[in-house]
């Protein structure tokens, strides 16, 4: 009886709290966090905090309970937002939590948190660029009846049906790209790709989200990751699959004609590399690396050669480039 008085009074006292407002720019800040692939418990916990040592006058996120937290938060969003009685998004985020991820209590704490999504929408500038997630909110927002219809119409990612786990930021920033020549849009079919930040992190990255995610992974690895294949063997699940790539790297998926007209295209000078400076006997990476060193391109950078790749077949390719590629048994792996 003590306990649960202390405890009562406590949050009879966050609630009279004296809290700055939050400006109407931050919204998009705290709806795109809120709603990312993560388990409630950690994106709100998280927002949370944000919210609290930013805009509380006098009391920390550190020193609160989850509960205590939750009746702030619910406080200084709220108060800084115009009174609605619509919890239409509210719902939906816990029905959605309960298909993506595990069970988790606290999760479920945080999702009873009566925090106002609709009027968070209803104080931001839609005119300004917003992350795809916050796209989706708007229009559930407005369109309230069908999320898989709707999500295919204006290909808005959301709700996530499937995860593409690939090894780093070439695969992350090619694979959307060279499925858009086949008519196969990831934003449309609910997939979203994760790059686990190398090759020697998917298994750890795979270890760790199958701890809590229900959603089905299809693993892209590299021909030379037979290792991490042997170590995520004997934990995939069955609705997960994996998938070698035959070729070797993701960039020896790429038809030799395409590579050399990226590189002359984005380095146009006096000196453009020619057909013959691709090698057979090297790995395509090991052609490009010598290539930029050869012609004095300066240093050969994966990720930043993805960038320029990437806007080169957007604009100079059809599917009949790659009809010769393994990316086609690898789109229907991915079916």
């Amino acid at each position: 009886m003590g306990e649960e008085f202390v405890t009562n009074s406590i949050l009879l006292y966050l609630i009279f709290m004296k809290f700055k407002q939050i400006p109407s720019e931050y919204f998009i800040t705290i709806l795109d966090r809120l709603t990312r692939f993560e388990p409630a418990c950690v994106r709100y916990n998280r927002v949370f905090d944000d919210i609290i040592n930013k805009f509380s006058v006098d009391i920390k996120a550190k020193n609160l309970t989850t509960e205590e937290k939750i009746t702030l938060a619910e406080q200084i969003i709220n108060g800084s937002v115009e009174e609605n009685d619509d919890f239409y998004i509210n719902d939906l985020m816990q029905s959605l939590e309960e298909k993506y991820f595990n069970f988790n209590r606290e999760s479920y704490q945080y999702l009873s948190a009566r925090i106002n999504f609709q009027s968070m929408i209803n104080k931001i500038d839609k005119t300004s660029k917003l992350p795809k997630n916050v796209s989706w909110l708007i229009e559930i927002s407005k369109n309230k009846n069908d999320i898989l219809k709707l999500r295919e119409e204006k290909s808005l990612l959301y709700p996530i049906e499937k995860l593409i786990l690939c090894e780093g930021q070439t695969e992350y920033t090619l694979l959307e790209t060279i499925f858009n020549l086949f008519n196969i849009s990831l934003d449309k079919l609910g997939i979203l790709p994760i790059a686990a930040g190398g090759k020697n992190q998917v298994a750890r990255k795979y270890y760790q989200m199958i701890e809590y995610t229900k959603l089905p992974f299809f693993i892209l690895l590299d021909k030379d990751a037979m290792a991490i294949k042997e170590l995520i063997e004997p934990k995939l699940r069955q609705i997960d699959k994996l998938y070698l790539i035959n070729s070797g790297e993701f960039e020896d998926l790429i038809p030799k004609n395409i590579l050399q007209s990226a590189i002359n295209s984005a380095h146009s000078s006096e000196f453009n590399c020619i057909f013959d400076d691709f090698c057979d006997s090297n790995t395509m990476v090991q052609n490009l690396e010598n290539i930029y060193k050869k012609y004095g391109f300066g240093e050969f950078k994966k990720a930043k050669f993805a960038f320029i790749l990437k806007e080169y077949i957007k604009n100079n390719c059809t599917m009949d480039d790659f009809k010769n590629s393994e990316i086609i048994e690898i789109i229907n792996a991915l079916k």
